[in-house]
């Protein structure tokens, strides 16, 4: 069945749906030999020759989607020669999948996070548009008052504009010392992307965030997933994270400050031989293997890719 090009060129995992529509106009992009540099033409994945930069766009044998617990220390790229660790090193799947990060989890921070080889599934989930909802659990210091928690629910004016008002705020624990000093936790939801946002929104409203986790993201919740564990999302999770937006989210602005997704690099597909079978289970949990320090000789070349 005939799709639309930037479509077949994002499933067979080259990159984000919008990384291709710049490589289409850049006229990087041959259809059975001629160049095509149009938007919305449409192809047949299984009949006719796609190639990118002179190589041939194969249609994926199957695709790999993937929760992990990142911990701290650990940075959220496929490749950075300043980092220590990428999160991408912390899964061991055979086939060597070329899997990606979906969007940005601070260093520092720790928490669930997404990673696949299907382009389509990274920009449904980091695209303005479809503001999928992130759930976060934050040590402050302080305790947050009443006041401070209502700032949050209505939106906080940050360097970079307000923030869109953040959802089931809620204060789950707090301890007043007898010198006035605390510390509390607090989770809320927001639907944007930008950087260090929670981090920064707390501070606003005067708790500075001494500890950052992502517990969720749509309906998929990190429970059960030990630090640097990771796991397979079952179909059903993959089918409700890409049905579009979620109920009583709002549509973006056209020029919404949310996560990007475009590559500078183009994103080769993977052709495994034999690949591995999908877990069909949440329960069905892998750890990660223990990794060497890395050294400036076996460093990546550094990845420009912005989510």
């Amino acid at each position: 069945m005939p799709e639309r090009l930037q479509k077949v060129l994002a499933a067979a995992g080259i990159g984000s749906r919008r990384a291709c529509e710049e490589w289409i106009t850049q006229g990087r992009v041959r259809v059975n030999g001629l160049v095509v540099t149009e938007l919305g033409t449409k192809v047949d994945p299984e009949g006719d020759k796609v190639q990118f930069d002179g190589r041939i766009v194969r249609p994926p044998r199957r695709r790999y989607y993937l929760a992990l617990n990142k911990p701290r220390g650990v940075v959220s790229s496929r490749a950075d020669p300043h980092a220590g660790r990428l999160v991408t090193e912390l899964v061991d799947i055979g086939g060597n999948p070329m899997l990606r990060p979906v969007g940005r989890l601070d260093a520092d921070s720790e928490g669930l996070i997404f990673l696949t080889d299907d382009g389509d599934f990274l920009f449904k989930l980091t695209h303005p548009r479809y503001h999928v909802p992130k759930t976060y659990r934050a040590q402050v210091q302080g305790v947050p008052s009443a006041d401070a928690l209502a700032r949050l629910r209505k939106g906080v004016l940050l360097d970079d504009g307000l923030t869109r008002p953040a959802e089931n705020v809620r204060l789950l624990r707090g301890k007043e010392n007898v010198d006035g000093t605390g510390v509390g936790e607090v989770e809320l939801t927001i639907y944007e992307g930008r950087n260090r946002q929670v981090r920064r929104m707390l501070a606003a409203v005067g708790h500075t965030v001494t500890r950052l986790t992502r517990v969720r993201i749509g309906a998929v919740r990190l429970t059960g997933l030990a630090l640097g564990a990771w796991r397979h999302l079952t179909p059903a999770e993959v089918a409700a994270l890409t049905a579009g937006a979620p109920q009583g989210a709002k549509e973006a602005d056209a020029d919404d400050p949310q996560e990007q997704t475009q590559e500078k690099e183009p994103w080769p597909a993977p052709q495994p031989s034999t690949p591995p079978r999908a877990s069909s289970s949440p329960s069905s949990l892998r750890t990660t293997r223990p990794l060497p320090p890395r050294t400036s000789s076996d460093s990546p070349k550094k990845d420009s890719t912005t989510a």
